[in-house]
C-alpha cells in the first residue's frame, strides 16, 4: 500500500482552546517532552515494540485500532494514546476535506503531520485541537506521529 496522489494543497490546522489546546510547535523548538522525542524517550534507543497485528501503510507498519467511513464536510474526533491514533484507518471520498478533532489520552506528548499538507500539531498530554484534512485522489495518504512513528503511530486517509 503506497501513497498514491498525495494532494500538495495543505489543510488547516488550529488548537481546541483553553489552557490544554494543541498547536503548532514553536520554530527551531525540538519538540519533545520529559521522555525525549521517538526512539529516546524512556532512555531506551530501541523503539517500542509493536501492538499484535499491525497494519502496513506506505510500506511502514503501524498499531491497528480500527477503521471507519467518515463524510464529506464532516467532524470526526479522533483519540491519539500512547503508539496508535483511533481509528487508525479513516475511509473518504476523493479530494474530500474533513475537520478532525484530536485528543491527547495519552501520558506524553502526540503529534499529527501529514508533511504533504503542510499539517504539523503538537498536543500535549490531555491537550485536544483540531486539524483540517484533504482525503487523496486514490489510494492513501499516510499520517504520524513525530515522536512515535517508530513506535508504530501512524494512520491513513484511504479512498477506495
Amino acid at each position: 500500500m503506497g501513497i498514491a496522489g498525495a494532494n500538495p494543497v495543505g489543510g488547516g490546522a488550529s488548537g481546541g482552546g483553553g489552557l490544554y489546546s494543541c498547536h503548532p510547535p514553536a520554530p527551531g523548538t525540538p519538540g519533545y517532552d520529559n521522555y525525549g522525542p521517538g526512539r529516546y524517550r524512556r532512555g531506551g534507543l530501541a523503539p517500542e515494540k509493536l501492538e499484535p497485528n499491525p497494519i502496513s501503510i506506505d510500506g511502514h507498519l503501524a498499531n491497528f485500532h480500527g477503521r471507519k467511513a467518515v463524510s464529506p464536510g464532516q467532524t470526526f474526533h479522533m483519540e491519539m494514546d500512547n503508539d496508535y491514533f483511533s481509528p487508525t484507518v479513516l475511509a473518504g471520498k476523493p479530494g474530500a476535506t474533513l475537520t478532525i478533532d484530536l485528543e491527547n489520552d495519552g501520558t506524553r506528548i502526540h503529534n499529527f503531520s501529514i508533511s504533504s499538507q503542510h499539517l504539523d500539531m503538537n498536543c500535549g498530554v490531555r491537550a485536544s485541537g483540531h486539524v483540517t484534512v484533504t482525503f487523496p485522489p486514490s489510494g492513501q495518504l499516510m499520517f504520524f506521529c513525530t515522536y512515535g512513528r517508530s513506535s508504530g503511530m501512524r494512520g491513513a486517509l484511504s479512498v477506495g
